[in-house]
């Protein structure tokens, strides 16, 4: 599976607004009671606060901070896909992350008894059968941005409407929820230029929502969607440089169009000299990115928390029931827990610098009431657990090339994937994923 890949870029800063927040705000828990939070892993159900349909209480967090928003999160911009799902779901638990809007990677056109556990539908499948009411499915085909710009149109299309109707014949007309993220940020298409309008039109016919990446530039193509899918439901994040170039304009569309809503998210929260260091500091080695990041925060998380909050705060006053929390993790080292609990942490101390009224709306009830608790995935569909399996070998990949025709190129029919996989299924070796 190709994996998506998400470029961060470096920004001017934006003018700083005064904001006072008390010194307390940004004392972060102490590490002998973090330490016992983790090591326990358990989740401290407080005030239990029924939905509905029943089915889910929502939960508080483990890790709390004096001064912080330590009330429950919903994730709404979750870009899932190298990490282990037991893992990531040990970090939401503990964080008070109860729902998420999961990016998940999903390329061709999966079928009943190919799913497997490490990656595609099988991936999302497997963790909606253990963590009912928790995921709400997004998806792309697995290329990112400027990968992807090429196929824009037809081609595009094709593969989201392939991928969208195998997928319902395995799981269900209701398990996908939306088309995302789309990273139109990287293509030099308009935003509403016909080829782009074909996915929304896609999204739409299957009453489905649509998660996308604009820039300030193009506003005005923004808002010819807005007006030309009214019924569709439409949810941006945007670099910290593209919010503040066009800040008065976004304001505007979130106020006058209803179906438009905005993802505030800790890895643009995390933002230092124009650049969003979660994904500047990646530099492919673990313990280095660590390291990097964590001498940033040590100085400048006070003055992080303030900047995102003079950034944050005129939106939300302006369209509190518009605004949204989410994460924007993507770098593999981004979901360790170290990382992931510091960018939550920072996060909810943001989150309390809006007015008390605000902030449980943005940090779960706004997406709550629009995207609904998660789906609940049929546990009789059958994924296979290939952890165990070792990766296939040359031998054995090129054994199954011959009877499926497998060309040279990377596209696959239905039915080619479908034999490839099963063949590999009958070896009990796992795909080897090229990486670029």
């Amino acid at each position: 599976m190709l994996i998506l890949l998400f470029l961060a870029v470096g920004c001017a800063p934006e003018a700083e607004l005064p904001v006072t927040i008390p010194s307390d705000a940004v004392d972060a828990i102490s590490a002998e009671t973090t330490a016992d939070a983790v090591a326990n892993d358990t989740v401290v159900v407080a005030e239990k606060v029924p939905i509905e349909p029943a089915g889910f209480e929502i939960f508080q967090p483990v890790l709390t901070y004096e001064g912080a928003y330590n009330g429950p999160l919903y994730g709404t911009s979750e870009q899932v896909g190298s990490v282990d799902m037991k893992d990531y779901f040990k970090l939401l638990d503990r964080n008070g992350i109860n729902f998420f809007i999961g990016m998940f990677a999903i390329e061709g056109e999966p079928s009943a008894g190919t799913l497997t556990i490490n990656d595609g539908l099988g991936y999302v499948v497997a963790a909606a059968q253990k963590h009912p009411y928790r995921i709400i499915p997004f998806f792309n085909p697995g290329l990112g941005g400027e990968e992807v710009e090429p196929y824009v149109g037809d081609t595009l299309t094709g593969w989201y409407t392939d991928t969208l109707k195998a997928t319902k014949s395995v799981i269900g007309n209701d398990f996908i929820r939306g088309f995302g993220e789309v990273e139109t940020q990287e293509w030099s298409k308009g935003h509403d230029s016909p080829e782009v309008q074909q996915l929304i039109m896609l999204a739409k016919k299957n009453n489905i929502h649509f998660m996308f990446h604009p820039v300030a530039s193009k506003t005005d193509d923004v808002e010819n969607i807005l007006k030309m899918y009214p019924d569709t439901t439409f949810l941006i994040h945007l670099y910290r440089s593209d919010l503040s170039k066009e800040k008065t304009e976004w304001i505007r569309l979130l106020k006058e169009y209803d179906n438009f809503y905005f993802s505030m998210d800790a890895a643009h929260i995390i933002h230092v000299n124009g650049n969003d260091i979660i994904y500047d500091y990646d530099t492919g080695n673990d313990a280095t990115s660590k390291q990097k990041l964590f001498a940033t925060l040590n100085q400048e998380e006070d003055d992080i928390i303030r900047s995102a909050i003079s950034t944050y705060k005129p939106l939300v006053d302006a369209a509190p029931e518009k605004i949204m929390w989410g994460t924007e993790m993507g770098p593999e080292y981004s979901f360790g827990s170290e990382v992931f609990d510091r960018a939550v942490k920072i996060s909810r101390f943001v989150l309390a610098g809006f007015d008390k009224e605000h902030q449980e709306a943005v940090a779960y009830k706004n997406a709550l009431r629009v995207f609904g608790q998660g789906v609940v995935a049929d546990p009789n569909i059958k994924v296979l657990d290939t952890s165990s399996w070792p990766d296939c070998n040359d031998d054995q990949m090129s054994s199954c090339d011959e009877p499926c025709e497998i060309p040279d190129g990377n596209s696959l029919t239905a039915e080619q994937e479908a034999c490839f996989q099963n063949c590999l299924i009958e070896k009990q070796c796992r795909d080897v994923v090229e990486q670029d």
